[in-house]
């Protein structure tokens, strides 16, 4: 909602996955200049402030187009041999996970609204400083990829890796921990003062990397997981106090904070978006572009923006529904669930885009296929061949 959705995606820091980055930015020609944009929102403030629902209008639909275009396959350069690999796959969401996703978000958001009723002051310290430590690894894995070309030393690409207790297998590269160690600064400013401006780098980070490295699986997963959503917001928002009054209470950054005005009360000097707004529609809206992306391939066609039927219209939806969200917002002069308008806005326009190009079917049956688990395969195959022989 336009005050908050506690629910910030699964982080995983590889140095795998940070390189797709700013290999995808050099296939993808819109995305620096994106990224360049997003960066000139996030920092304006200090000189210029835009109306705040320009600005978050703005910074939602950019973090949306970055994160859908990083998601898509392809190739990316390892910075320590120069030689091109595959892109580390996406995790994808199984019905099961898009079903029960409603649920076990409202058990922890009523969990979280219970805790701040009683230990208000533990709870932010405690989950503040986890999210301020997850928020400087997405940070890193942003800024690792744009480091790597200026210390192209093999040594410093070289991928190690260690197993950790609790946290498994962790691999690695120095240009990772240097990037961890630069972002550490920015961690230490919002761990200390909840500064807004190093609440929205970690919170676009996060919404970016989720975005980037999940995968709802298949139209159908994706249209229940929104259609779920859907009900969970308007409830916790409309029915009852809890959503506002975590989005509120959380220091941490689950949210985007746009500065409004600097002159009024400090209550009243921040609008919020919710990173849930952002994130599950973005994976949505993701999930459509890469549709696009494989179709073409599977048609011959060069990847061009005009092949991005499904992409385009649902990234319009999604900005046309963040406008309805902001002038009910500004009509009612309260908190509005913002799925509310953009999950019609992108299912609608999804569907209505495969009716006009006769693909309804196609469009319902669309999956992405699952990864192949290469070593599973050997595996198994060597354990065949072992029983014939014996």
């Amino acid at each position: 909602t336009p005050e908050g959705n506690p629910h910030p995606p699964e982080l995983r820091m590889s140095s795998g996955s940070a390189m797709s980055l700013g290999v995808n930015a050099a296939n993808q020609p819109l995305v620096a200049p994106a990224g360049i944009f997003l960066l000139v929102l996030t920092f304006l403030p200090f000189v210029y402030t835009l109306p705040y629902y320009v600005n978050m209008i703005l910074q939602a639909s950019t973090i949306v187009f970055l994160g859908s275009h990083l998601s898509i396959p392809g190739k990316q350069t390892n910075q320590e041999t120069g030689e091109e690999e595959d892109k580390p796959a996406l995790e994808l969401m199984s019905r099961k996970d898009v079903m029960q996703f409603p649920i076990y978000g409202s058990c922890v958001l009523f969990g979280m609204y219970v805790l701040f009723k009683f230990y208000k002051d533990l709870a932010n310290l405690l989950l503040g400083l986890y999210f301020t430590g997850l928020g400087v690894l997405a940070l890193a894995g942003l800024l690792s990829p744009f480091l790597s070309p200026f210390l192209r030393q093999s040594w410093m690409n070289k991928l190690r890796s260690h197993d950790l207790p609790l946290l498994g297998k962790i691999e690695y590269t120095i240009v990772d921990l240097i990037s961890i160690f630069m972002c550490s600064g920015v961690g230490y400013v919002y761990y200390t003062t909840h500064h807004w401006c190093t609440n929205n780098l970690f919170g676009v980070s996060f919404s970016i990397r989720g975005i980037e490295m999940l995968s709802l699986g298949s139209f159908m997963n994706g249209a229940i997981l929104l259609s779920g959503l859907f009900f969970y917001d308007i409830f916790w928002v409309f029915g009852t106090d809890v959503m506002v009054t975590v989005a509120k209470s959380f220091q941490a950054p689950i949210k985007l904070v746009f500065p409004r005005d600097w002159d009024a009360p400090k209550e009243q000097q921040f609008s919020m978006l919710g990173l849930g707004d952002i994130v599950i529609p973005g994976l949505f809206i993701a999930l459509m572009l890469r549709m696009d992306v494989h179709r073409a391939q599977a048609a011959g066609k060069v990847i061009s923006e005009g092949v991005k039927a499904y992409f385009y219209t649902n990234f319009i939806a999604y900005i046309l529904g963040l406008v309805t969200t902001v002038v009910f917002m500004m009509w009612f002069k309260a908190a509005q669930p913002a799925l509310l308008y953009l999950v019609p806005a992108c299912l609608g326009a999804a569907c209505l885009t495969a009716l006009v190009r006769g693909e309804v079917t196609a469009l319902f049956a669309w999956k992405e296929e699952e990864p192949e688990d290469k070593e599973g395969d050997k595996d198994n195959k060597d354990k065949v061949e072992t029983k014939k022989t014996e």
